[in-house]
C-alpha cells in the first residue's frame, strides 16, 4: 500500500501540468489586448433596447477561432478569427455570424493605452486606471490613440467597419455596450465606443496597429494573408 501511495505521489506532479495544458489550452483571451501596453479592444452586441459583452457570453476557443453562443441571438452563432499582424504590434479580426437576427449591432471599445507591460486588469473591462492619458483623434471609420509622456509620445491605429458611429465615451462606465455608449465625454478616463450596422451573412474587419497605414477596403485581403501565413 505504501508502495502504491509513493507512486501516485511521484505522478501528481505530472497531472497537474497535464491540467495546467489544458486549461491553457482553453483559456479565454476576450477583450483583445495589444501587446507593450498598446490598448484593450472589447466587443459587444446591441438588439433592441438590450446589450452585452462578448466576454460575458459563452466563447470556445479554438487556434485563432472564437465561437461565440448569446441569449441575445438564441440559436445563432458569432465567428471571430484574430491574427497577429506580420509588420507591426497589432492584430486583424473577422467577424462572421450565423443564424443571428435581423436587427443585431456591433458594439465595440478601445482605449486604456499606457505603455505598460502588466495591465491593470480586474476584470474583463478595459481598465479604466490605464485611460487617464490617451488622447483620440477620430476621423470616419478610423482612428489614432495618441499616449504616454509628451516627449515620448506613441500611438496606436485602428480601422473599424465602415458606417461605425464612434464618440468619446466614459471609462468608469461599462455595465453593458451600450451604457458605455451613451456615458457621454465628461470623465477622467477617455476611450472610444461605436455602434456598427451588420447585416446578416456580411463579414466584417477590425484591424490595430502601430507601425502601417490600412484603409478598411484592404482589410479582407490582408485578412487572407495573415491567416494562411498562420495556418501553415
Amino acid at each position: 500500500m505504501k508502495t502504491t501511495w509513493n507512486y501516485s505521489r511521484r505522478l501528481l506532479p505530472f497531472f497537474f501540468c497535464m491540467l495546467l495544458s489544458v486549461f491553457s489550452n482553453n483559456a479565454q483571451t476576450l477583450p483583445f489586448r495589444l501587446s507593450k501596453g498598446a490598448g484593450t479592444f472589447r466587443l459587444g452586441v446591441v438588439c433592441g433596447n438590450e446589450s452585452c459583452w462578448l466576454d460575458q457570453c459563452s466563447v470556445k476557443k479554438k487556434g485563432q477561432a472564437y465561437t461565440i453562443k448569446g441569449k441575445l441571438w438564441k440559436e445563432g452563432e458569432i465567428k471571430l478569427i484574430v491574427c497577429p499582424l506580420t509588420d507591426s504590434n497589432g492584430f486583424i479580426m473577422e467577424i462572421s455570424g450565423e443564424r443571428l437576427p435581423e436587427e443585431l449591432k456591433l458594439c465595440w471599445a478601445f482605449g486604456a493605452c499606457d505603455g505598460a507591460d502588466a495591465p491593470a486588469v480586474t476584470d474583463n473591462s478595459i481598465p479604466a486606471a490605464s485611460c487617464f492619458h490617451n488622447v483620440f483623434s477620430i476621423e470616419g471609420n478610423a482612428f489614432t490613440t495618441y499616449y504616454g509622456e509628451s516627449m515620448k509620445l506613441r500611438t496606436v491605429h485602428g480601422v473599424s467597419p465602415i458606417g461605425s458611429e464612434i464618440r468619446l465615451s466614459d471609462g468608469h462606465k461599462q455595465a453593458s455596450p451600450l451604457a458605455l455608449f451613451n456615458s457621454g465625454k465628461k470623465t477622467d478616463a477617455p476611450v472610444i465606443s461605436a455602434l456598427c450596422p451588420w447585416k446578416p451573412q456580411e463579414k466584417l474587419y477590425f484591424c490595430f496597429y502601430q507601425r502601417a497605414d490600412y484603409n478598411y477596403f484592404m482589410l479582407p485581403g490582408l485578412f487572407e494573408k495573415e491567416h494562411k501565413t498562420r495556418s501553415k
